[in-house]
């Protein structure tokens, strides 16, 4: 999907921010919220949102599957079947890729 994600996030807060305080300006968020999504809802667009997110969480897991393969086959693992400390590298992937995992809901 092709939508400046900043921008979108930041015209979803102005609304959310003006919604709250229930002042003037939100219909005028509202009608730019609008304009910048174009034919789109903002249900289709987090639909679409989050099935790209679900294609990243998918890639990330085949990441870290791979690194742990790869670690296994060229006897880089320690006793426990974790990525010896002797590779920092592999381990800093492995680590990325839990710490982003743990910040996902699953479906």
């Amino acid at each position: 999907m092709s939508i400046d994600k900043q921008k979108l996030q930041s015209l979803l807060w102005s609304e959310v921010a003006a919604w709250k305080a229930d002042c003037a300006e939100w219909k005028r968020n509202t009608e730019a919220l609008q304009e910048f999504l174009g034919e789109k809802t903002v249900e289709e667009v987090a639909l679409e949102l989050l099935a790209e997110n679900e294609g990243l969480r998918k890639a990330a897991l085949d990441a870290r599957e791979f690194i742990l393969h790869e670690a296994e086959v060229r006897g880089l693992l320690d006793e426990n079947n974790e990525v010896s400390f002797r590779h920092p590298r592999r381990q800093a992937a492995i680590a990325s890729i839990d710490a982003a995992m743990s910040k996902v809901v699953q479906p």
